[in-house]
């Protein structure tokens, strides 16, 4: 589909005239899904609120990473401003119901609602009333609001004082925030997730340490490990000498360190054309080159075990969601609320259809990444694939808990961007590491090096897999008894080039057609009989994308970063083209 003709916006306007749309919605069209289907944005509170410090907000665990730990975060950069939602919500909801969303999926900053964390520690009044006044304005906009209530910010005095979610004690007080947010909230809001894609949190805060607290350490030989600490230090401490702005990465914030990444596609990898791997090479040699000397240090972090602190983790984090909806269904549900659990999502081809190894690492590999958070709330168990290769270092649900974790989600949210080949891995039985339970290799060709996908986003991890979406649906469908589900991320990024005036910034063109095809293909997951009841693009705006930084834009607009006093929003030919469909 070809929209060029779409004329550009002007860089001063906030809204999209009428006679700019784009009417070329041939292929997919609103009436193409059910009447009550629901259409909406996301976004997450770290990511566009900004605010950090003021009325009354406690530190979270990023404010406390990015402040202390820059070079954790591709371009130094944090999410202090971000898109200062906090002060400019009203205009961001006055182009919501320009655009004509049903709803808007946020999250609540547990450390806005609770400074300390605690119910002792005191509850902020002030922080209460934004999210009312946000609240009320989507209702008087007549737009649903759908409210997550951990997108991955802990209050950092909980990290300080017993490590967070590595202690049981937690549980309970997810729960007092959770119990403040339903009294507070839920008369007018709806549709609640108690938690945002927690294998993400688990796994890049606990095996790969790259989301706070920044625990554990990948798998991988000695000889290997060296070559990293030294790419990493060097690299990450001299990023401005290297003409990328992002390195190689085969998922981006969902995978392992892009260093490691950067040493395999560089040295490891037979199935990756010729040019990425010179390109990888030349990105490690020039940053080893004198005077950007290798330094010692290793910026990824030694403590943790990654082998037992990943399970406890996600462990709590089922409890304190079971929990949390058990006391929402007791006294705050009323006909028609739900509330579910939003988890992360990959298709996984066999990388050889024929050997039977690779097809059961594809089923091993959704096990360990969708299974291990939808399993226990659907069926009140772990996959039986981890309980084989995980053994006692899988914590168990005690009965009571079993019977409150079991049927805990009125509904599935999945968030989808890509897809990957597995191939088996023989496990080593001489370590103990999360990597090492999964023994998967996952991969972006296929064995005769050509790319999985259609094209490319901006990022290099994120392969473009429409059919990726459909797979999912109709796996959910067969494995879980057909639940209902919201897809509740789905996007594309480009990435950030300051070069581009806004006029040439907003045409993109890759993401409406990205938007078009896996609509189509969850279309035809409806016929085919999946309880699909609603839709979220990410993102609604341009915001600070975690360890990418402000370095990718996910959003259908544009928010100029250059302009730091006024941060103006513009639409993107992707906002219109979600006008005309919403609204034709």
């Amino acid at each position: 589909v070809n929209n060029s003709s779409c004329p550009a916006v002007n860089s001063t306007s906030r809204s999209i005239p009428e006679e700019e749309s784009c009417p070329d919605i041939n292929r997919i069209k609103r009436s193409d899904f059910p009447r009550d289907f629901i259409f909406g944005g996301a976004t997450s509170a770290y990511q566009v609120e900004g605010a950090w410090n003021v009325d009354g907000k406690g530190p979270s665990n990023w404010d406390d990473m990015t402040e202390k730990h820059p070079d954790s975060i591709a371009d130094g950069s944090n999410g202090q401003v971000a898109i200062n939602h906090y002060n400019k919500f009203k205009d961001d909801v006055a182009l919501m119901k320009e655009v004509g969303l049903d709803s808007y999926r946020f999250s609540i900053s547990w450390s806005r609602i609770l400074p300390g964390g605690t119910l002792c520690g005191g509850i902020n009044e002030k922080g209460i009333q934004f999210y009312n006044n946000l609240i009320d304005e989507l209702v008087k906009e007549g737009i649903k609001p759908c409210a997550t209530l951990f997108h991955w910010d802990v209050p950092q005095k909980l990290e300080d004082k017993y490590g967070g979610f590595l202690d049981h004690q937690i549980v309970e007080h997810f729960c007092e925030f959770a119990e403040i947010c339903f009294s507070k909230f839920g008369n007018r809001v709806k549709h609640w997730v108690t938690l945002n894609e927690p294998w993400s949190f688990t796994f890049y805060g606990y095996v790969h340490p790259r989301f706070p607290p920044r625990r554990g350490y990948p798998l991988g030989d000695r000889t290997r490990e060296s070559l990293e600490r030294m790419c990493r230090s060097s690299i990450l401490r001299h990023r401005s000498s290297i003409n990328v702005p992002l390195f190689p990465s085969s998922r981006g914030y969902m995978a392992r360190d892009p260093i490691s990444e950067l040493v395999d596609i560089a040295y490891n990898s037979d199935n990756v054309p010729s040019s990425e791997r010179d390109a990888a090479r030349k990105v490690i040699d020039e940053a080893l080159k004198v005077p950007y000397t290798a330094s010692s240090k290793d910026d990824t972090s030694s403590e943790g075990d990654p082998g037992t602190e990943p399970y406890i983790v996600a462990h709590n984090l089922i409890l304190a969601h079971a929990r949390a909806v058990n006391i929402y269904r007791k006294k705050y549900q009323e006909s028609g609320d739900k509330i579910g659990m939003t988890n992360v999502s990959m298709w996984y081809y066999p990388f050889k259809e024929e050997n039977k190894e690779d097809v059961e690492a594809a089923s091993r590999a959704l096990d360990f990444l969708l299974g291990w958070f939808v399993a226990p709330v659907i069926t009140g168990e772990y996959p039986q694939s981890m309980k084989d290769n995980v053994g006692e270092r899988l914590p168990e649900f005690e009965s009571d808990e079993k019977e409150l974790v079991k049927g805990s989600c009125d509904f599935l949210g999945i968030n989808y961007y890509t897809a990957r080949y597995a191939q088996n891995v023989p496990q080593d039985s001489s370590k103990t590491h999360f990597e090492n339970d999964l023994h998967v290799d996952e991969r972006t060709h296929d064995r005769n090096g050509e790319p999985i996908g259609h094209d490319k986003g901006g990022s290099s991890w994120l392969y473009i897999v429409p059919e990726g979406i459909y797979e999912i649906m109709l796996y959910i469908k067969k494995t879980y008894d057909n639940p209902e589900i919201f897809i509740t991320e789905n996007g594309l990024d480009e990435l950030k080039n300051d070069e581009l005036s806004i006029p040439e910034a907003v045409k993109d063109e890759k993401r409406v057609k990205y938007h078009k095809d896996h609509l189509d293909q969850l279309r035809k997951a409806i016929e085919d009989g999946v309880r699909l009841k609603g839709y979220f693009k990410w993102s609604f705006f341009d915001n600070f994308e975690w360890t990418q930084g402000y370095n990718v834009r996910f959003g259908v607009h544009y928010v100029d970063f250059k302009n730091e006093n006024d941060l103006e929003r513009h639409p993107k030919d992707s906002a219109k083209w979600w006008k005309d469909f919403l609204k034709n």
